[in-house]
């Protein structure tokens, strides 16, 4: 290469250095990296991809929530239920519902039993819980009445009778409402008694005092929620209906 092409090359590069050198420096307006030759506002591409990412994260999330609150079987009553207590009973479920089911491994939570008078918000707050847990923790937690559970059996509704069966909580509504067969107590005592070998917590929901409700169940389940160290709460006074 003659000494004349030589710089002529090194003077094209000189000028290619002078250019780039005054080029803008621009700071991305996430990270705050310095890149050169970029404009005002400019984002560059490792913050769109991690933006992109988190877009499809919270898709993803919402898209999780959605489907557990279409498979809670929540009334359509509650479906808008707002998990802020009225009562001192009710403030005192709250806060243990909040510690019982969503700061401890649900292994390790209790059953819960909420009886007494009607009108008194036993079901209106399990359910506005039941949103709560299914937008801040994505829990499996569905909702049913133990007449509408016992009928998807008569029903031969096997596979929806074992997703409420397996639900990681169970809310179950009217207990003792109506007097069992032999048939339906044997299906409901199977149910109740996988749910409590396999430690998955139940929300037990009854007008029913507790002697009554503790009959009903009869003397082998009542143990079995001793055991497991059932938590009760008791709802008094007069209906907040209307």
């Amino acid at each position: 290469m003659s000494i004349k092409t030589t710089v002529e090359i090194t003077s094209d590069f000189s000028h290619l250095f002078d250019k780039i050198k005054s080029l803008p420096e621009m700071p991305c307006t996430r990270c705050e990296i310095i890149y050169k030759g970029k404009e005002d506002n400019f984002i560059c591409s490792t913050c769109l991809e991690k933006e992109e990412n988190q877009r499809e994260e919270i898709k993803k999330k919402n898209h999780q929530i959605q489907t557990l609150l279409n498979l809670s079987n929540l009334p359509k009553r509650y479906n808008k239920a707002v998990f802020k207590p009225k009562t001192d009973i009710q403030n005192e479920v709250a806060e243990y519902f909040i510690e019982n089911f969503t700061k401890r491994i649900l292994e390790t939570s209790t059953d819960v039993l909420l009886f007494g008078s009607i009108g008194t918000g036993k079901t209106y707050l399990s359910c506005a819980f039941a949103i709560d847990v299914i937008y801040t923790k994505q829990i499996r937690i569905k909702y049913i009445t133990e007449y509408e559970l016992l009928s998807l059996y008569f029903e031969k509704e096997y596979k929806l009778f074992k997703k409420f069966k397996e639900s990681e909580i169970l809310i179950l509504d009217e207990i003792g409402k109506r007097v069992l067969t032999d048939w339906q107590r044997i299906q409901l005592e199977e149910l109740l008694s996988y749910r409590y070998n396999e430690q998955l917590p139940t929300v037990y929901i009854t007008n029913l005092e507790q002697k009554t409700f503790r009959d009903f169940l009869g003397s082998r389940l009542a143990d079995r929620l001793k055991e497991n160290k059932l938590k009760r709460f008791a709802f008094n006074g007069l209906s907040l209906r209307g």
